[in-house]
């Protein structure tokens, strides 16, 4: 089973206040983007349901965006060094 983290930057990600911890947690979700990735997949070959494989890629696209403002504020936060 994947588990997928959202919600932007609260939470959690105030807590993350290195660049190092948000760059493992980019990988993580990068990981985790992956999997769903291959589960979709599978799921597409396999002929499940759409409303199955609909939700996965949702969760997917939820997933990316998260991962896009991640990569943004790791950026912004070396740029300040």
């Amino acid at each position: 089973m994947v588990e997928i983290v959202c919600g932007g930057f609260t939470g959690e990600h105030e807590e993350m206040s290195t660049v190092q911890s948000l760059t493992n947690h980019l990988k993580h979700l990068e990981e985790i983007h992956r999997e769903l990735d291959e589960k979709i997949t599978r799921h597409w070959e396999h002929h499940d349901s759409d409303d199955k494989i609909r939700q996965e890629k949702l969760e997917k696209l939820t997933l990316k965006r998260e991962i896009e403002e991640l990569k943004i504020k790791i950026g912004e936060m070396e740029n300040e060094d």
